[in-house]
């Protein structure tokens, strides 16, 4: 084979390996959280006291759900996107996520507020129906 035919070939392979890439991931589905696995679960908020009020929050699986200061329901992975720790936590006072690890911070739509809160944080969506709460990873 001669070498612009070998080229040409090596340059269409890596061009469908780059489309079949790129379209995969535009694909849609559920975002996992950081340890692989997509995230659906149900509360009822009768029971859960932490939530009751205005910035509370609790950590089911790691995955934090807060109560904002607004009486907004936000959740997000516990897993920090810094250094890959479970240390996030609600910030009452700030309204947003921090890592108590290493300082990163994070708005409740998981935008980084610092250097350290760059690479963002996976959020979940929410959804309120009467007194039960819905935690997921894909869209209703």
């Amino acid at each position: 084979m001669d070498r612009r035919l070998f080229l040409s070939r090596l340059g269409a392979g890596a061009g469908v390996a780059l489309a079949v890439t790129c379209l995969g991931s535009c694909m849609g589905g559920a975002e996992p959280d950081p340890s692989g696995v997509p995230v659906d679960f149900t509360l009822d908020l009768n029971q859960s006291p932490n939530l009751q009020s205005k910035g509370g929050f609790m950590v089911i699986s790691n995955v934090l759900v807060a109560r904002t200061v607004q009486g907004e329901y936000v959740a997000a992975t516990v897993i920090c996107s810094h250094e890959q720790q479970k240390k996030v936590v609600y910030d009452k006072a700030g309204n947003n996520f921090h890592c108590t690890a290493h300082d990163a911070r994070f708005d409740v739509n998981g935008g980084g507020l610092n250097a350290k809160g760059s690479k963002n944080l996976t959020v979940y969506h929410t959804a309120l129906s009467g007194s039960t709460l819905r935690v997921f990873s894909t869209s209703l």
